[in-house]
């Protein structure tokens, strides 16, 4: 698949003056000038930047899965946690499929209503409501994040010496697909379900605003910030965007127990074999009180990273898992 993607929908692409545009061109100044973070990546790092990474030791996904089920049957929860701690036992690095969004207006919604920092600087007003909502007649579907995004799609493109990705629209499009939380998120599940979910065990995201359903009540709490980078780097535009998913490492017993309808559960399996969105009976299950009110087992955060060279049109896509400690300890399961 194309690493970018022409966007060309006019309506979307809306002229910006103001405070956001001098904003934009501040930091499309640092970037040109060398004085922000992501520009101090030195030459070597960029070479590699489309390398995956690679697990530390050799490991045994059988002796993996063994352990898993040992120590979930035997409620030890603190051998689950060493386990996963552990890269010789559960490598944390895994290589993604390329990302695949379909609607790109969709991904734009979607990413009107996430928190973010681009080159450091963090936008954390979002809008009201929720993803699913439909958009007003003739409002643009935005947010600052994504005004100052665009903006400096725009400047980039017109700095001397920049060879590739010349077009601002298909920059921004390219973006955007990166942004999208539904795909990355499935995407994420697809990936760490095989190395983790067993016959007790189940790995189910927790419930964030972006799961509401449209017109209905649901979570208020916001997902982390999307952390996008971007550089101009031997004339090529690179960027890395990085989105954070909190996952929970759930005992099917433990959900059972509470009343989850075993149906839900099973349709979780459905996840990891067809291109679609979550289906109305896994929603049920994120809105269902007696899984809003569980904390899972083990907390999981699971960053999906994508590094892209725009001028070159490569680009390597990975997750790295970690069992963070703060979300682990001061409870007892």
């Amino acid at each position: 698949m194309s690493v970018t993607a022409s966007y060309s929908n006019s309506k979307h692409f809306n002229a910006y003056t103001g405070n956001q545009g001098s904003v934009a061109k501040s930091l499309a100044a640092k970037i040109k000038g060398g004085n922000t973070k992501s520009n101090s990546i030195s030459n070597s790092s960029v070479t590699t930047a489309m390398t995956p990474p690679r697990s530390i030791q050799p490991f045994s996904l059988p002796v993996l899965h063994q352990k898993l089920t040992q120590y979930t049957r035997g409620s030890d929860r603190r051998q689950m946690l060493r386990l996963l701690k552990n890269p010789k036992e559960f490598p944390s690095s895994h290589v993604m499929k390329n990302v695949f969004v379909e609607d790109i207006a969709m991904a734009e919604r979607e990413a009107a209503y996430e928190r973010g920092a681009l080159n450091g600087l963090k936008f954390m007003k979002v809008k009201d409501g929720c993803p699913g909502e439909p958009n007003k007649e003739n409002e643009p579907m935005d947010s600052y994040f994504l005004q100052t995004l665009r903006e400096i799609c725009g400047h980039l493109c017109e700095m001397d010496g920049v060879v590739g990705s010349t077009d601002p629209m298909a920059l921004y499009g390219g973006l955007l697909l990166r942004l999208c939380r539904s795909t990355s998120e499935k995407d994420a599940l697809e990936e760490i379900t095989p190395w983790l979910a067993r016959d007790e065990l189940i790995v189910l995201p927790l419930k964030r605003r972006h799961h509401t359903i449209a017109g209905k009540i649901g979570e208020s709490k916001l997902a982390p910030p999307i952390d996008v980078e971007l550089f101009v780097e031997m004339g090529d535009v690179h960027a890395k965007v990085t989105m954070t998913h909190e996952f929970g490492l759930f005992r099917k017993a433990d959900l059972l127990s509470r009343g989850i309808n075993e149906h839900r559960l099973i349709e979780w399996s459905k996840l990891l074999s067809k291109q679609k969105p979550l289906s109305s009976n896994q929603h049920k299950l994120l809105h269902d009180p007696a899984f809003t009110n569980m904390k899972p087992w083990i907390f999981l955060d699971v960053d999906v990273i994508e590094r892209i060279n725009f001028g070159r049109g490569t680009n390597v896509r990975f997750l790295n898992a970690s069992v963070p400690n703060e979300k682990n300890s001061g409870y007892v399961r």
